[in-house]
């Protein structure tokens, strides 16, 4: 008896063996079949633009990337830009956090000192970027947290249609071309600087280009050190000069530009009525929108004599990519990181008329207009980081006003304008 029940003991061992080495079997057999075909991953991407050209381009890319890494998958979750950073931040402290997140120069100080983001110094992408254009995202001791792919241009936007109806055959690279750009589009009939002047903002657009250029481009103190009163208008050579450059262009623009939007003036340079505004990078989105046959380019306004000194001057972006530091899948949150910012990536942001890249290395044979010229300028290099382009609230509402004032006077008085700056710059601080 004792001899059938361990015989009965021995076959169920062994079958029991024979099970679990089976399962074992089909244990390897599944793993070497995962390791073969690759386990797919899902990476969540929460994005706040929701503009019709970024949307069409980052499907495409993530199209592409698919197409590559067919075991990674981008998850896109669209949050309102309104809400973006509730969202964003009540996920992170819940624990709930995504791989990638659109990342903002505001967001450093809250989110890198907080352990969320991931330090990707290591970037084989970060060599694309000319010097200065990564500060917003870059600590004091040099780490770097996320990576942009554009930015706007305080600049001028022409249209090369009334550029060819007034013979003008390239584009101005010194202050006194300029002017006499301006004076061929008079003799023309065309206005050559439409400016919407019934809106606030648009005075500042058109004195941020002429300052960026003029002030900050050109060594004049920062914005920081007139808002503190280290320095004074009055007493700055480039401030005047700004000045100079606004009595300058002021016969050149529309007639009563104070009863003008700004609207009115993209329809002028869309229909080559008007022929350049100076303004910001979105003025070739916003004109394009009323003639989509126009053509139009970019340049920067040229207040030099020098030719050389006449780069394009340029703020560090504020917007960019950045990888969750607690994700659970930061080697391919970073991979496809470095896929949506490469040249590659960045020439088709392009195409898609989504903005103006500032990756070096794009492609622009298949890029036309104001796109390839400011692919052009990036990659050949004529760019200047300057520092911030705006003033804080209060004292930018001080400084749109007396420049506002200044061009009703017809652009006379240049010492008063100067004396009543410093006067309002004088009393924010006391």
């Amino acid at each position: 008896m004792r001899r059938k029940v361990l015989a009965a003991m021995m076959m169920c061992s062994l079958a029991c063996t024979m099970a679990a080495g089976s399962v074992y079997a089909e244990d390897v057999k599944e793993e070497e079949v995962s390791k073969e075909e690759g386990e797919e991953i899902t990476l969540e991407f929460i994005n706040g633009s929701a503009e019709e050209q970024y949307v069409a381009w980052l499907d495409e890319v993530i199209a592409g990337f698919e197409a590559e890494n067919p075991n990674i998958k981008i998850d896109i979750q669209k949050t309102s830009i309104d809400s973006f950073n509730q969202t964003v931040m009540t996920r992170f402290a819940a624990g709930d956090v995504p791989d990638l997140i659109s990342f903002s120069g505001n967001d450093m100080s809250d989110m890198v000192p907080s352990g969320y983001i991931l330090d990707i110094s290591d970037s084989e992408n970060i060599a694309n970027y000319a010097e200065g254009m990564l500060d917003a995202f870059t600590t004091e001791d040099g780490k770097i947290y996320a990576l942009p792919i554009a930015n706007d241009f305080m600049c001028v936007t022409y249209n090369k249609a009334a550029f060819e109806t007034a013979g003008i055959m390239e584009i101005p690279k010194t202050w006194s071309a300029f002017l006499e750009v301006c004076q061929k589009l008079l003799d023309s009939g065309i206005t050559p600087i439409a400016s919407g002047f019934s809106e606030q903002w648009v005075v500042n657009g058109t004195s941020q280009t002429t300052y960026c250029a003029q002030v900050l481009a050109k060594g004049g103190p920062t914005l920081a050190e007139m808002v503190d009163r280290s320095s004074t208008f009055a007493e700055t050579e480039q401030w005047k000069q700004f000045f100079i450059k606004l009595q300058e262009i002021y016969p050149y623009m529309n007639d009563d530009p104070f009863g003008t939007d700004q609207n009115t003036c993209y329809s002028l340079l869309a229909n080559a009525e008007a022929g350049m505004i100076l303004n910001g990078t979105w003025t070739v989105t916003n004109a394009t929108a009323m003639n989509p046959d126009a053509e139009f380019g970019i340049f920067a306004l040229p207040v030099s004599e020098n030719e050389e000194e006449n780069v394009m001057p340029m703020c560090p972006p504020e917007s960019a990519v950045a990888v969750a530091a607690e994700s659970d899948h930061k080697e391919e949150a970073q991979k496809f990181l470095e896929y949506m910012m490469s040249p590659e990536s960045a020439s088709l942001y392009a195409e898609k008329g989504a903005g103006i890249p500032i990756v070096k290395g794009v492609d622009t044979s298949n890029l036309e207009g104001a796109f390839k010229d400011a692919a052009d300028i990036m990659n050949s290099g004529e760019v200047m980081v300057i520092s911030s382009k705006s003033f804080p609230s209060a004292n930018e509402d001080a400084f749109i006003n007396d420049v506002s004032e200044f061009f009703l006077d017809e652009c006379e008085d240049i010492e008063g304008a100067l004396e009543t700056l410093d006067a309002d710059f004088d009393n924010l601080v006391k």
